[in-house]
């Protein structure tokens, strides 16, 4: 069978750490994530929040981090203040807040197929994203600086242009982890 164009982006999507200087407009990105918002969703709410740093806006995140960088030592804000300049743009996800424990599950999973979506479309792009989770981006003074305060942190995407494709890691065969009843 051959692959479709889907199935062909699937697979050669990679996460990219390194990326250019190139700037990445606003617009572009704005397109992208309207996109992505097309994830499904339960509860009749789209359950995600999302907060776009481009340029120099970068600098907001950075300021919103300051009060957690001083609880931890100069070597780690050095690194996760080096790895926002060095993106072009970064994207903090949230989802909103639910009372239930399905609620939350829900909006969870769905915000993670919103992210999902929107890092299949920066592939298309030359877009590189690495998402990164918990740690200091939980920190309720950055939610609050930034306006997210009551939500759940569900990750802090950095985007940038990139020149060099990570080599494609081995996976399992798909018959390690499927089950087919018929």
């Amino acid at each position: 069978m051959e692959k479709t164009a889907g199935q062909q982006l699937i697979e050669s999507r990679r996460t990219i750490r390194m990326f250019t200087e190139e700037p990445i407009a606003t617009k572009v990105l704005y397109e992208l994530l309207a996109s992505a918002h097309q994830a499904p969703f339960h509860n009749k709410v789209e359950p995600w929040n999302l907060y776009l740093f481009n340029g120099e806006g970068k600098d907001v995140l950075l300021q919103a981090l300051e009060p957690a960088f001083q609880d931890g030592p100069e070597s780690k804000r050095e690194k996760i203040a080096g790895r926002i300049r060095n993106a072009a743009a970064c994207v903090y996800v949230t989802t909103k807040a639910f009372e239930t424990d399905k609620g939350k599950k829900d909006a969870l999973l769905a915000t993670a197929t919103m992210i999902q979506n929107f890092h299949l479309l920066c592939s298309e792009q030359r877009i590189g994203l690495v998402w990164r989770t918990g740690g200091i981006f939980e920190d309720a003074r950055l939610q609050e600086m930034i306006g997210a305060e009551g939500e759940t942190f569900v990750g802090l995407l950095q985007l940038g242009r990139y020149e060099d494709v990570p080599p494609t890691k081995q996976r399992q065969s798909i018959d390690a982890s499927l089950t087919i009843f018929e």
